[in-house]
């Protein structure tokens, strides 16, 4: 009985085990067999296993140019996004009516209940030069000519801010909804102003759902491709794009494959980067 008792855990995750088995961790292996692969001239692959398709990346300013530069939006997304979705948390946790409060919460996840390709879509008819944004600053006389609001990276971060919000904003909810209103009123009754009590009670506390959503949308915003390469362009040097184009446009299976794996292992250490500075975090003020 004991026995069963034990093994009853095991069998209830053995079928997400065997999912991810099959659909994740294969894939991954096939992914990393493919990028040891070596091509000829003509992309036909070759006998044996070769770094050569890292060596590629890691020599040619162009594969490192978007390496960073995927890196640097990745990260401007995620702080904005964080940044930005903190007041709304705060408002849609400390909301009186229920009404409201359910309102903002449709309002927040929209975005998610629409296709991604729909909401790119919606930004090019916002951002176009004869969008709606260029439309009214120039009826109402503020620009003599219209801007260019689109193909740019700007546009992309402003995508790319607008789709992931909500994916920052329900960690910081969770986060703010642990605290016990009885710290605030503690603090302010030892003598702290409200400011005060924001700085070092309810935004310290909030860290971890903060770190949660930074890693959510860093992950994400790393790995989109449809966004920059509609709202941004196909010459962008973004890694999503470039694997995109290695993949489908020059069958360069091998390649597409190793920057694949150069992407992946990227996100990763940030995450864990920022997985270990919440741990010492939690530790420092924890124990």
């Amino acid at each position: 009985m004991m026995r069963t008792r034990n093994l009853f855990p095991w069998l209830m995750l053995m079928p997400c085990l065997l999912f991810l088995l099959l659909f994740l961790l294969v894939p991954l292996l096939l992914l990393f067999d493919q990028s040891l692969t070596d091509v000829d001239g003509l992309l036909n692959p070759l006998p044996g296993f070769s770094l050569a398709q890292y060596v590629t990346i890691f020599r040619d300013p162009q594969y490192l140019h978007a390496l960073w530069t995927t890196l640097w939006v990745s990260l401007l997304t995620a702080a904005i996004t964080v940044l930005l979705a903190w007041p709304a948390a705060w408002l849609l946790v400390n909301a009186r009516q229920r009404h409201w409060r359910t309102l903002l919460y449709v309002v927040l996840i929209s975005p998610l209940l629409t296709s991604v390709v729909i909401r790119t879509f919606a930004w090019i008819v916002l951002l176009a030069q004869n969008g709606l944004i260029n439309g009214f600053l120039l009826f109402t006389g503020l620009i003599p000519q219209p801007l260019s609001l689109l193909w740019n990276m700007n546009a992309v971060v402003i995508a790319y801010v607008q789709v992931m919000l909500p994916f920052a904003v329900l960690p910081l909810i969770t986060s703010l909804n642990e605290i016990a209103p009885a710290l605030r009123l503690a603090a302010m009754s030892l003598g702290a102003t409200p400011g005060m009590t924001f700085r070092r009670v309810i935004l310290p506390l909030t860290l971890p759902g903060m770190l949660t959503g930074f890693i959510i949308v860093f992950s994400l915003a790393a790995g989109s491709y449809i966004t920059p390469l509609l709202i941004g362009g196909r010459l962008q040097p973004l890694l999503p794009i470039a694997i995109y184009q290695q993949a489908m446009q020059i069958a360069n299976l091998p390649l597409a494959a190793a920057l694949s794996l150069t992407l992946l292992v990227m996100t990763l250490a940030v995450a864990g980067v920022a997985g270990i500075f919440l741990k010492r975090w939690e530790k420092k003020n924890h124990g």
